[in-house]
């Protein structure tokens, strides 16, 4: 079995069935040193605080299983983008929401999407997206980092380019408690080419030039199911899709990104064989192992439907 480099936090998102401290225990189980949850169901509106003695058992969990940092995703119908003003303030009230149950789970770290507007008002939802964030950011928790994830671009998805995602964090009244969140299945859909050296190095200038490093706060570990610039936002096995092998192992490699929470949002099945073997190709990536197309397919061999 291979061991995981210690200075690497890698982990999954995992499901909370059975109640919210149950999903540290599924984290460990899997030997993550992080992991990614919902609180809520993320498609719907009403988001109640957690129980006490939930909360309670959800910190405890954490601090009993080693496991050093949390991450919580927020729910899918949020759009702090969007030109109806109603459904702004039903997000809005929503993220206030989210950022009250980190609170109460001691969760530092809240994953967003800036949500969509139709393309012509592309400008005005960015406004709109600033503007929400500005007011949460005075309101939560100051311990509370909310994190915008850069999107693929499909449909009319707003944050998938790196200046739009500068754009709202410079707007921010707490710039320091705006970080970014990168997908690298979304950022090859979006038409950065992670699936080359060139194209993965003049990314991560880029980023540095716009934010610093210090701004990156989560990396979702994703293939893509489909080509750079697709638009796509479809998510594959480490390996088996188009960013490929080589931006895995350049990431897994690259000391400037090792502290920083890397989560898996790979395909499930109805187990979790799935995170096993993915996790697997990561820790032997982490440990400078080659991996080969032919090393990946023995790998996935017995895992039924998926190569």
């Amino acid at each position: 079995m291979m061991t995981q480099a210690p200075e690497h936090v890698l982990g999954v998102h995992v499901s909370t069935a059975g109640g919210l401290p149950t999903a540290v225990g599924r984290a460990q189980r899997l030997g993550c040193r992080a992991f990614q949850l919902f609180t809520a169901n993320p498609r719907q509106w009403a988001l109640q605080p957690v129980a006490p003695d939930t909360a309670e058992a959800f910190r405890r969990a954490v601090q009993e299983s080693g496991i050093t940092t949390v991450v919580s995703h927020a729910g899918y119908l949020l759009n702090l983008a969007s030109p109806r003003p109603e459904l702004v303030q039903k997000s809005l009230a929503a993220l206030r929401a989210e950022c009250e149950r980190c609170r109460q789970l001691g969760i530092p770290l809240l994953v967003l999407h800036p949500g969509s507007c139709p393309a012509d008002q592309r400008f005005e939802g960015l406004r709109r997206v600033a503007e929400a964030l500005r007011t949460v950011l005075q309101s939560s928790d100051a311990t509370l980092t909310l994190c915008l994830e850069l999107t693929a671009g499909q449909g009319n998805a707003i944050g998938s380019s790196l200046e739009e995602l500068a754009i709202l964090r410079e707007s921010s009244s707490c710039p320091e408690r705006l970080g970014v969140c990168v997908d690298t299945c979304h950022a090859l859909a979006a038409g950065y080419r992670l699936d080359t050296e060139e194209g993965y190095s003049a990314f991560w200038t880029r980023f540095e030039e716009l934010f610093g490093r210090e701004a990156l706060r989560v990396l979702h570990l994703n293939d893509s199911a489909y080509p750079a610039a697709s638009g796509r936002d479809r998510h594959a096995h480490i390996g088996l899709g188009h960013c490929g092998i080589g931006c895995f192992a350049r990431l897994l490699g690259d000391p400037r990104w090792r502290p920083i929470p890397m989560i898996l949002e790979t395909p499930k099945g109805k187990d979790d064989r799935a995170d096993r073997l993915n996790l697997t190709v990561l820790r032997y990536l982490a440990a400078g192992e080659e991996l080969t197309a032919d090393m990946l397919h023995v790998l996935w061999s017995q895992y039924h439907g998926s190569v």
